[in-house]
């Protein structure tokens, strides 16, 4: 089974060092989320990971092959969508599948598929603009998936949601998870988004960049399973890892 690995990462800008000695495994299945304050080093682990930036020290690779650039086996999907807004839902969607080779008879079909797959069925004729930032970023990852990564990097996907949109999003994104068994690896600062989403999580702290603690989470299995979210987050169990992972953070500033 393919890995992504970040192996014993260092990450340094203009001398300054943002993250030190990070390693990080995410097999096919897995939903890695990575948490910490600002400054932590999340982002820049995430870069690393999609090519985008290359650590002083250490090395990331993906089922042994050294990641020196952006590549088909991995999809990024950022906090602000990259979507182009000249073009409809549907069309963005093909232009993934366009760079795939796949024939133009077939980008329409494939494209719809993936619409609907993140709950966007009709919306394929609208222009992007048309669209709620809820909704774009269901055409963000409808792309992503048009790419058929084996890995899908989100840098706060979410972020920008409101509080309603962003719980049905993340409806969206386990259901997306459960379908492709594509491994996850993500940044948010939401701690009850993290506890939700994740079958892993990683806290970091700022001064570097270091690894302070890792959990072991269910809930996301839970989900896949068929208990709904609402359900989830009423556990006194999840309100008892919220409060340990919170604790974890701040701990971890402290150290």
């Amino acid at each position: 089974m393919p890995q992504l690995v970040l192996d014993n990462v260092s990450v340094h800008y203009e001398g300054q060092a943002a993250v030190e000695r990070v390693s990080i495994n995410v097999a096919k299945g897995d939903f890695v989320v990575l948490v910490g304050r600002s400054g932590c080093g999340k982002t820049s682990l995430l870069n690393v990971a999609a090519g985008l930036v290359e650590p002083v020290r250490g090395s990331a690779s993906i089922a042994g092959r050294p990641i020196t650039a952006p590549g088909p086996d991995r999809a990024v999907v950022f906090q602000n969508d990259a979507l182009f807004p000249w073009l409809t839902a549907r069309e963005n969607v093909a232009f993934a599948l366009r760079l795939r080779g796949v024939p133009p008879g077939e980008r329409a079909r494939r494209a719809d598929e993936l619409l609907k797959l993140v709950k966007l069925d009709g919306a394929g004729d609208k222009r992007i603009w048309e669209l709620s930032g809820g909704m774009r970023q269901r055409v963000g990852l409808a792309r992503a998936l048009a790419a058929e990564p084996e890995f899908l990097l989100l840098d706060e996907p979410l972020g920008a949601l409101d509080a309603l949109t962003r719980e049905r999003m993340q409806t969206t994104l386990l259901d997306l998870w459960t379908a492709s068994q594509v491994g996850v690896l993500m940044v948010t600062h939401g701690i009850e988004e993290a506890l939700v989403l994740a079958t892993r999580i990683v806290v970091l702290a700022p001064g570097p960049g270091r690894v302070v603690r890792i959990f072991e989470t269910g809930f996301s299995r839970r989900y896949a399973t068929g208990e709904a979210i609402r359900s989830i987050k009423a556990d006194p169990a999840f309100a008892a890892a919220r409060g340990e992972l919170t604790d974890a953070i701040f701990e971890g500033e402290a150290a």
